[in-house]
């Protein structure tokens, strides 16, 4: 188990700081200096996304004439089929990730299953239930790390795309492409104006391997599978973060074997997502208001995918070194040192797209990275990616991908 960093505890210690880092992250706030008619409030503590208890006000016209530090609690019992709470145990989760901490309480004002803001992330839990949350919070910790070897087992991905038209409209994938197989299409809508059959986003789902170029290489034969499957040659495919306007696209990869610890996120975020702005469009800054925020995982049976990154099928340098570095974060995670929770320009620069600021900082652990033993097998991939980063041109998100895939 790790403890919170001295550093975030400090910046904690000022509410407003807090509050920045979460809106940062597309997470809503308010100052909660007073209570809402409607709205219930939550205390949340937690040891990374495990809740070990929840409480809220109860409602009545007596709390809401009293101010947010006196409510009445009621204990919320978990797991449970409401809705709001549920959003209110996921929004918790993910402002203590965004806080930079480990453990501590998050107090949430919520209307409804749609309506929550956080009033704040305390870096402590209630002193008189310490002891208590220790031992829940370890135990759930032991459970956790033994539900997976902690070691590689396979990687995976699922990157996007999307289908131009010559008009400059948008082609819709389902058109073409089933919704399962190798290569398929999301089925995510986006829009209500879809039909529930129709789905704009294709999505390759190449084989899991051990090796990263192995795996470069069945996502290299999907795409050629894709053209197969797609008819239509005067399509142009394209990759980025938002190649039509409310369309986001991703690039998941896929970890077998390993827990999504944030220890593990930080590293995923510091050496993979960061780095990637140098190069990264506009369509990438438009996504991150809804997607592509730090930490942002999905666990799964196997392992889990890391889904902040957008789709880096854009050119098969960037695709094939991303993978490389991918493997090495997380087999040599527990002997790198950067961590972005503790550099809040850092932080700002990703979320703003402050290319110019970063270049110092992706020297920085790209140095780092080259004294690692694992750099020299994947050198000449790894050197090629770092070039391309630091040459801050933007990645041919607009261009037909095909092309760079040497593929027409």
């Amino acid at each position: 188990m790790t403890a919170n960093a001295k550093e975030a505890v400090e910046f904690l210690k000022r509410p407003e700081v807090g509050r920045w880092l979460l809106r940062l992250g597309g997470i809503p706030v308010t100052s909660g200096k007073s209570s809402l008619p409607g709205w219930r409030t939550y205390q949340v503590s937690l040891y990374q996304e495990h809740v070990l208890d929840m409480v809220r006000s109860s409602e009545s016209p007596h709390w809401l004439l009293q101010k947010l530090a006196d409510p009445e609690l009621e204990t919320v019992v978990l797991p449970s089929a409401d809705s709001e709470i549920n959003l209110v145990k996921s929004m918790a989760a993910r402002s203590l990730y965004a806080a930079g901490i480990d453990a501590g309480q998050v107090t949430i004002m919520a209307a409804s299953a749609h309506r929550a803001k956080v009033v704040r992330v305390d870096p402590d839990w209630p002193l008189k239930s310490v002891d208590l949350f220790v031992e829940k919070a370890k135990q759930w910790w032991d459970s956790k790390m033994a539900a997976q070897p902690q070691e590689l087992s396979a990687m995976g991905a699922d990157p996007e795309f999307a289908l131009r038209k010559t008009d400059g409209g948008m082609a819709l994938a389902s058109d073409y492409l089933k919704v399962n197989g190798i290569v398929g299409c999301d089925t995510t809508r986006y829009r209500e104006e879809l039909a529930m059959h129709q789905h704009p986003v294709a999505e390759l789902r190449p084989a899991p391997s051990e090796d990263p170029d192995e795996l470069f290489f069945h996502v290299h034969d999907a795409l050629k599978l894709a053209g197969k499957k797609i008819s239509n040659r005067h399509l142009e495919w394209l990759a980025g973060g938002m190649p039509f306007p409310g369309y986001p696209i991703g690039g998941h990869i896929h970890f077998g074997g390993l827990t999504p610890t944030f220890s593990l996120r930080r590293k995923l975020d510091a050496y993979l997502a960061i780095p990637l702005v140098l190069i990264e469009d506009s369509g990438c800054r438009q996504r991150r208001k809804r997607y592509g925020f730090l930490g942002d995982v999905r666990e799964k049976e196997y392992g889990f995918e890391y889904r902040t990154l957008p789709s880096w099928l854009v050119h098969p340098d960037v695709t094939r070194g991303l993978l490389h570095l991918a493997h090495l974060v997380v087999t040599c995670q527990h002997e790198l040192k950067a961590a972005p929770h503790l550099q809040l320009p850092v932080i700002k620069a990703y979320y703003r797209g402050e290319k110019n600021y970063l270049i110092e900082y992706v020297l920085k652990i790209w140095k780092e990275l080259k004294a690692l033993p694992g750099y020299t097998l994947s050198r000449t991939h790894l050197d090629r990616y770092f070039t391309y980063l630091l040459s801050t041109e933007f990645w041919p998100a607009t261009e037909d991908l095909r092309k760079s895939w040497g593929f027409v």
